[in-house]
């Protein structure tokens, strides 16, 4: 049995971020969605191609919010993805029009808005990140979820509640609080990450996953969006051994400059799903 649904995290930092997600509903076509566009052109297309996936096989993709390391400016020059909608929150759509996302493959993803008649298996969220803030997604079919959260300075109740029954968790760990605070880096900037509507820090991402596993157990953790500076894979395993290490077993952690093997979510870690399972939509 194939499972419904999976991801592979091509990168994850200040320099560029994107995911593929790969779904296989028993109630409808298998698609692949791309979670925020990061990486130029040549590199996420290189890497799609890698997988057997061409860019008119993307049903969807998901834009968290379209700062630079998550909606690279090449996409202005280069537009392949030609059958995709793109699904983001309306306070985005400027930014993206500018970023040269075309305007008629736009999905609004606000509170009851067209995303969810298109795409049933997509729920979003608004999510606090500066001032047009970022958006949480959870895809979920086949009785199995995957939750998505980056770029957000707090996890509230709404949140916790959106992500809680999710079978795998991506959940931003930005920065280890003491490594900002000691850093070099200017007090407007520590206060804007740590202010709450910056970044999650270590600690933040371990309190939120405790409480959503404990509401239902997680099988699967991914960290993303380490700060190079002010955080580091040692710091992040000790804290998780130290507090957590029950969830330390089945958390990886997301790097900038090397993707994730795919997560088959709900299964074990890691997973070897042939993409010729899938019909393409070409």
């Amino acid at each position: 049995m194939h499972p419904p649904i999976r991801i592979r995290i091509l990168a994850s930092g200040s320099q560029g971020n994107a995911a593929i997600v790969s779904l296989r509903p028993r109630d409808a076509a298998p698609m692949h969605v791309l979670l925020d566009l990061g990486l130029s052109p040549r590199k996420l297309c290189g890497a799609l191609a890698v997988e057997n996936i061409h860019p008119l096989d993307i049903a969807a993709i998901l834009i968290t919010h379209a700062d630079a390391d998550h909606l690279h400016g090449g996409w202005s020059r280069n537009w392949p993805f030609q059958h995709a909608k793109v699904i983001a929150r309306s306070a985005h759509h400027g930014a993206m029009v500018r970023a040269g996302i075309p305007a008629t493959r736009t999905l609004n993803a606000d509170p009851d808005a067209d995303s969810k008649h298109f795409f049933p298996h997509i729920h979003c969220l608004a999510l606090p990140h500066d001032v047009a803030g970022s958006t949480g997604f959870r895809i979920s079919t086949d009785g199995v979820a995957l939750g998505w959260a980056t770029d957000l300075g707090q996890m509230s109740n709404d949140a916790l509640a959106f992500f809680t029954g999710v079978d795998a968790l991506c959940i931003e760990s930005n920065y280890d609080l003491q490594l900002q605070q000691r850093s070099s880096r200017p007090d407007f900037l520590k206060q804007r990450i740590m202010g709450g509507y910056g970044h999650l820090s270590n600690a933040q991402a371990l309190h939120a996953a405790l409480h959503i596993h404990g509401q239902r157990a997680l099988r699967h953790i991914v960290l993303l969006h380490l700060s190079s500076q002010c955080n580091s894979y040692n710091v992040v395993q000790e804290l998780w051994h130290a507090h957590a290490p029950e969830l330390a077993k089945v958390m990886q952690v997301a790097t900038q400059t090397l993707a994730l093997p795919w997560l088959c979510v709900g299964q074990p870690r890691m997973c070897n799903w042939s993409e010729s399972l899938f019909v393409s939509q070409r």
